[in-house]
């Protein structure tokens, strides 16, 4: 199977986890870069050239991807903070916790 027009986008499972595993200029005679592909979902590969725009636009598809993930990390960190929170209100609230159990 080939490549899909958008890079990321794997040729066989048309998830968007494809990430170059190397990018090489093209041998004499052949135009843009050489790039081995591989699906980080399913593992399907393939070797191709590419205009430098496809590489370019690639390399932004993976920093969008890399902040999406940034973002949905740090999401679930405030939630997993705020529901710790709230435990220990509740816990406050129902007298689970006194004075005691702060003192050495």
């Amino acid at each position: 199977m080939r490549a899909t027009d958008d890079l990321h986008i794997c040729g066989s499972c048309r998830r968007p986890f494809v990430i170059p595993d190397a990018i090489v200029s093209a041998p004499h005679g052949v135009e843009g870069l050489v790039a081995e592909l591989r699906c980080t979902d399913c593992g399907w590969t393939h070797i191709g050239a590419y205009a430098p725009s496809a590489i370019e636009a690639l390399d932004r598809a993976l920093d969008l991807s890399e902040r999406e993930i940034r973002a949905a990390l740090e999401i679930c960190e405030l939630t997993d903070e705020l529901e710790r929170i709230d435990g220990f209100a509740r816990a406050l609230e129902e007298d689970l916790i006194t004075p005691e159990d702060f003192h050495r």
